[in-house]
C-alpha cells in the first residue's frame, strides 16, 4: 500500500525515479521474464504493450536478468 502512494506522490510532482523499460521488437516472447517475476505479473503482455509500469511491481529484477534477448531493462527517468 506505501508503494502505491508513493508512485502517486512521485507522479504528482512528476519527480524522476527508477523504472523498468521496454523494447518490444527485441522480445523473443520466451516467457520467461513473466515465470520469473516474484509478484507474478505478466511481464510479457508488459513489454508487448509497452506499459512496464505496474502498481504491483517491486522493481526486482528477475525479468530483466532472465530475459535472453536484454528486451528488459532499467531507466530513470520522471
Amino acid at each position: 500500500m506505501i508503494l502505491i502512494i508513493g508512485r502517486k506522490i512521485r507522479d504528482l510532482f512528476r519527480w524522476p525515479a527508477l523504472q523498468l523499460s521496454s523494447d518490444a521488437g527485441s522480445c523473443s516472447n520466451c516467457r520467461r521474464c513473466s515465470a520469473a517475476c516474484p509478484m507474478s505479473l505478466d511481464v510479457n503482455l508488459m513489454v508487448r504493450q509497452g506499459i512496464m509500469e505496474n502498481s504491483e511491481c517491486i522493481l526486482y529484477g528477475c525479468c530483466v536478468e532472465v530475459c535472453p534477448e536484454n528486451a528488459i531493462g532499467y531507466t530513470f527517468r520522471g
